[in-house]
């Protein structure tokens, strides 16, 4: 792809959704190209640079599951034998929410971990916030459905300290970062006299197109799951170590390929409906056609990163942004590809035919539903719904084919997203759980009242 279309497609993508800075890496039929426009933080005029570094959020849960599979590849951890065999007899015993969950359903998000906990949960360390968990983490009994999860990371992070006897930021240092040359940073760091990471600024986007700056922030022990900063470029020399020898673009090797691409490797329980087209021991799964591309998405306090890799192809694809419509520029940015001739994974949620009941009837599908401390409520409103977010996200909900639903918020542009209700198979008309954003939430006895 000529660097001029590629320029265009960025540059349409950022202006049309008031994006103050952008960073877009593509590594396409052997040839990397690096695009920068606008700036790290509003007023300043400071622009972005090649080098500029954006949070990840969540696209740092491939860097963790990467430490993993270089402790796989040492013969330190097997990922379908318990995680207790390295965390302690204590989180084997019955009714602990770690007692028989594996590695590879940590990192594939079918542990049946809640995605956040409660506010008061220890966040200070790793080894704390694992050391506390109780029942209450735990959604769903292991390898029984998917339910994507930060404190499941966090016990991934926790694992790899154990392991190596290092922190988890020092693991990431010595492990990945020196040996290779991958330029890594953290948005936070814990360790005395650690250097500032030099981020750029997040950024609210208003819907008349102003920005305006944020901080961002994450706790300690959430890091493994959403705490890495890096380039565009950094991330796309990462992701061809997902392809063939010759493609690398790093200084040394992460890990054998065939130990890598366990990552990628479709895990059986793990349909993450609304978010993917199936998950792997740490990349999310996306479908071009008939092609099957790795992935990973994440926010971070007004800032958004995307990852791309097709490893038949031989591409991959990075796109950082610090500006909450970064999400919407990253949809244009998929489009004008495709029109360009390359065609991106990228999940589109298809309609069930049903197979699940159809909870039409507002009684059925009102109510409270939880996941650790995420909880969402569904409320007659008129003749439709209203979804709310405990976090302030908010919608009207309409309910589509099987038991399918779709949440538009007129606060965040219009944006959309999809989802569905679970129900009882003895009564296919109850809603007892719901699906958004990858998450379960389970049903709760808490009444709701109907919106004015």
């Amino acid at each position: 792809m000529r660097h001029e279309t590629l320029s265009g497609i960025l540059g349409e993508a950022v202006r049309k959704n008031h994006v103050p800075g952008a960073q877009l890496a593509l590594y396409h039929h052997g040839e990397l190209q690096r695009l920068s426009v606008g700036v790290e933080r509003t007023g300043t005029g400071r622009a972005v640079t090649d080098h500029s570094r954006f949070p990840l959020g969540s696209v740092s849960k491939v860097i963790t599951a990467a430490l993993v599979m270089q402790l796989m590849e040492d013969g330190d951890i097997d990922l379908d034998a318990p995680v207790s065999h390295h965390l302690g007899a204590g989180t084997a015993s019955p009714g602990h929410p770690l007692a028989d969950v594996t590695t590879r359903q940590l990192l594939s998000h079918t542990a049946g971990l809640v995605s956040d906990r409660p506010l008061d949960a220890p966040t200070h360390s790793l080894r704390r916030y694992v050391g506390s968990l109780t029942g209450d983490d735990r959604v769903n009994a292991p390898c029984t459905a998917f339910s994507y999860s930060n404190t499941g990371y966090a016990v991934a992070g926790h694992l790899v300290e154990n392991v190596t006897g290092q922190d988890w930021w020092e693991t990431v240092e010595s492990h990945l970062c020196d040996p290779t040359g991958l330029d890594l940073a953290f948005v936070t760091d814990p360790r005395p006299h650690a250097a500032g990471p030099g981020l750029v600024d997040g950024h609210a986007v208003t819907p008349d197109g102003t920005a305006h700056p944020v901080d961002f922030h994450i706790e300690n022990a959430l890091a493994p799951a959403g705490g890495v900063a890096a380039s565009a470029t950094a991330l796309v020399d990462f992701a061809r170590a997902f392809l063939e020898p010759e493609d690398s673009g790093l200084d040394g090797d992460i890990a054998a390929p065939a130990v890598l691409h366990e990552m990628g490797r479709p895990v059986p329980a793990a349909d993450p409906f609304g978010l993917a087209d199936g998950w792997g021991a740490g990349w999310s799964l996306h479908l071009a056609g008939d092609r099957l591309w790795y992935g990973h998405d994440g926010t971070l306090d007004g800032a958004t990163c995307h990852l791309r890799v097709d490893p038949q192809g031989g591409s991959a694809l990075a796109f950082t942004t610090n500006g909450t419509t970064g999400i919407q520029a990253w949809e244009d940015l998929l489009v004008g590809l495709r029109n360009a001739g390359l065609d991106v994974g990228h999940y589109r949620q298809t309609h069930e035919a049903g197979s699940r009941g159809n909870p039409t009837e507002r009684a059925e599908i009102a109510g409270s539903y939880s996941n650790g401390g995420l909880m969402v409520v569904v409320s007659p409103s008129g003749e439709a719904y209203r979804f709310v977010v405990e976090n302030g996200f908010e919608g009207i909900l309409s309910t589509g084919p099987g038991s399918t639903f779709t949440v538009t918020a007129d606060r965040y542009g219009g944006a959309s997203f999809g989802g569905r209700f679970l129900t009882d198979p003895t009564s296919p008309t109850h809603a007892t759980a719901l699906q958004y954003n990858g998450r379960t939430l389970r049903r709760s006895a808490q009444p709701v009242q109907p919106n004015a």
